[in-house]
Formats: structure tokens, C-alpha cells, sequence
């Protein structure tokens, strides 16, 4: 295993693409990730108002939605027409109407509705809109209530559980920040084993492992198990920190998940190119397993309510079990035996290529399997 060790850094020293996939790529898009997402909550989306009862109860409601941390007023019109000019120039995320008769119908205790037009194409802004409208609304109308001796008939007390303030740094900065380093590691694992194939090489990689093929993947792979472990762990960890996301469980288990899944990203890309046995036609397969993984890992739409082929695709793939055990070690406290599910996944995936050794060794020592595109 040391020559296939010394040899196997020798071409990462000397292969500039290399460098991109372990170092470059994975720091610009941790970089990008955090800046993005470094305010961590959306502040000031643009709101339009519309004041159909000119009432002093009505500019209440008014200075109350000013003075909403998510949201920011832009402009007060006078009807719809102009207002939705601003939706459809891209100018603002939503449309309030306070309808006339609001005091007349608060005063009577009719409970008086606020209009809503969300544009919901764009999804996150339009539930943090409709979350900050809907609790200014909520405070603004039982203070006016009170103020002319009528209470609301019924109030909603909601206690969000395990993320109270929409922290999108919690939501989406880590699990995307582990998406891409997913992606990257299935193609290290494909790229450095399928390259031999394709160069011709794989005679001299299997003669540096004595002709043992488990040895030889073993040790071609271990230094990228090793970097990635210990360089996704620190990038992880140093996103944690500087988003200050608090670590509900156990930091040491939820690391040991993020080795599982470093693993598992190996075996599914050594098991690709030996079923495949062609450097570009196991790439394209993997970008079309992988890329889209996080549409599947109930991160943005749940898994539990996928059906069908949706709910299978969630299930056989290694970052969705991942994210799912983060999630319930960083933001929920789980306990060690609701991650074992997901760790027991993720080590089946690492596994794979157990049951292409076979397969490995005529690939190896065939010249004829060499030189595919």
C-alpha cells in the first residue's frame, strides 16, 4: 500500500485539476455560500401599501407594518392598479390592501381581513413576506382592538420548533455547502480510479499494490478520504462558527456522520466506474444521480410527502440520509439511536464496491478494458 500511496500523491502533485476539485473549488464555494448567507435571516423585502379606509386605525396598522424587521414598506398607493405595477416590474415582493370599513369592522369586533397578494414565484421571499404581515397584523390589530375596548374572537399561539427565527444560514448555507462537497467527492472518486483506465495506467497501479485489488483502491483513495474528511470537517466546522449556528446534539457524532458520508461518496463513484467501465459515461451518470440530490433530500419539500419514484430516489441516495442526520444533530438535539438509519445507509453506499472487486480485478489486469473514452 506505500507504493500505491507514494505514487497516488506523486499525480496529485502533478495534476492541476486535481487541485481544483480537492482546494480551489471546494473554498470559493464555501466563501460564496457564507457571504450569501451571512445575514442569515431576510431583512427590508419590498412591500407595496394600498390604504383603502384612510382611518387613523388604518395608519396605525401602517406605521406597525414599517416597522417590521422583514419587510419594508415602499410605497402607500392609492388604488391596485398602480400597486401591482410595481409587482410585475420586479420592484416589490407583495401587495397589502387595508380594505375600507377596516375601523368600522374592528370597532363592531367582525374581525376586519388585510389583504395579501404575494408573488410566490420566488418561494422563500414570499413566506417571509407572509410571516411578517401575518404577525405585525396579528399584534397591530389586538393593539387597535384594545384600544376601542374589542378583543379578537380567537388567537393562534404558534411555537415553531427547532429554527423560531427563519435562520437560513441553519436551513440552507450547510446542507448546500455539503451538497456541492458531495458532488465533488463522487467525481474525485470516479475521475482518479477511471483515469487509470482511460490513460492505460491501471497495470501499474494494480503491479504497485502486488497485484492485490483491494489494496490498490484502498490506498489510491485514501489520501482524498482523508482530505476531504478532515478539510470538510474544518470547513464545516468554521461555517458553524462564523454563522454562530448552535449545535444542539453531538458535535463528535454529527462528524462522524460527515466521515460516513465521505465513504459513502467514494463507494458510489468506485462503483460506477466498475459497472460503467468508461470515464465519461460514469461522469455523466453521476452528475445525473448526484447534481440533483438536494431536490430529493426533503431539505425544500418534505419526503414524506413524495410518492412514488420521488420517495424511492430520496431514500437510495447518500447526501439525503446525511442532511437528515445533520438536521436532527444541529438543530434538533436527536438522539445517537435516530441518526443509526442514516449512518447504517450511508455505510452500504461505502460498501459498494465489496461487490465489484471481481469486476476491479479484470479491469486491472485486462489490457483490452484500457484506453475507453
Amino acid at each position: 500500500m506505500i507504493a500505491v500511496l507514494k505514487r497516488e500523491l506523486g499525480r496529485i502533485r502533478s495534476t492541476p485539476r486535481l487541485w481544483w476539485l480537492l482546494l480551489f473549488i471546494p473554498v470559493l464555494v464555501s466563501l460564496t455560500l457564507w457571504l450569501t448567507f451571512s445575514e442569515r435571516i431576510p431583512q427590508n423585502l419590498p412591500v407595496v401599501l394600498v390604504d383603502l379606509d384612510q382611518t387613523p386605525q388604518a395608519r396605525q396598522l401602517q406605521r406597525a407594518f414599517e416597522a417590521a424587521p422583514g419587510i419594508a414598506l415602499v410605497s402607500v398607493e392609492p388604488d391596485m392598479g398602480k400597486a401591482a405595477a410595481y409587482i410585475r416590474r420586479g420592484r416589490a415582493h407583495a401587495v397589502l390592501v387595508i380594505p375600507a370599513g377596516f375601523a368600522r369592522d374592528l370597532v363592531r369586533g367582525e374581525q376586519p381581513r388585510i389583504q395579501v397578494y404575494v408573488n410566490r414565484q420566488a418561494s422563500t421571499s414570499g413566506n417571509v413576506v407572509l410571516s411578517n404581515i401575518s404577525i405585525t397584523t396579528i399584534t397591530a390589530s389586538f393593539g387597535a382592538g384594545l384600544e376601542v375596548g374589542v378583543l379578537p374572537a380567537m388567537l393562534v399561539d404558534a411555537r415553531p420548533l427547532f429554527n423560531p427565527g427563519l435562520d437560513f444560514s441553519r436551513f440552507l448555507a450547510l446542507p448546500l455547502t455539503v451538497a456541492v462537497l458531495h458532488v465533488l467527492m463522487v467525481v474525485v472518486a470516479i475521475d482518479v480510479t477511471g483515469r487509470e483506465l482511460r490513460e492505460g495506467t491501471a497495470g501499474q497501479w494494480l503491479d504497485s499494490a502486488g497485484g492485490r485489488v483491494g489494496s490498490a483502491l484502498a490506498a489510491k483513495l485514501l489520501p482524498y478520504f482523508l482530505w476531504f474528511g478532515l478539510f470538510g470537517a474544518a470547513i464545516l466546522l468554521l461555517m458553524v462558527q462564523s454563522l454562530s449556528v448552535e449545535i444542539r446534539g453531538s458535535a463528535v457524532y454529527w462528524l462522524l456522520g460527515w466521515v460516513f458520508l465521505v465513504a459513502a461518496c467514494f463507494g458510489l463513484g468506485v462503483f460506477l466506474i466498475a459497472l460503467l467501465d468508461n470515464l465519461r459515461l460514469a461522469t455523466s451518470v453521476a452528475s445525473v444521480l448526484v447534481s440533483p440530490a438536494f431536490a430529493y433530500s426533503g431539505m425544500t419539500f418534505p419526503t414524506m410527502a413524495m410518492s412514488g419514484f420521488a420517495a424511492f430516489w430520496s431514500m437510495v441516495l447518500p447526501l439525503g440520509h446525511f442532511l437528515h442526520f445533520q438536521t436532527g444533530q444541529l438543530a434538533m438535539g436527536a438522539s445517537i439511536q435516530a441518526g443509526m438509519v442514516h449512518l447504517a445507509w450511508l455505510l452500504a453506499f461505502a460498501l459498494l464496491p465489496v461487490l465489484t472487486l471481481g469486476r476491479w480485478q479484470r479491469l486491472l489486469s485486462d489490457e483490452r478494458m484500457w484506453g475507453e473514452a
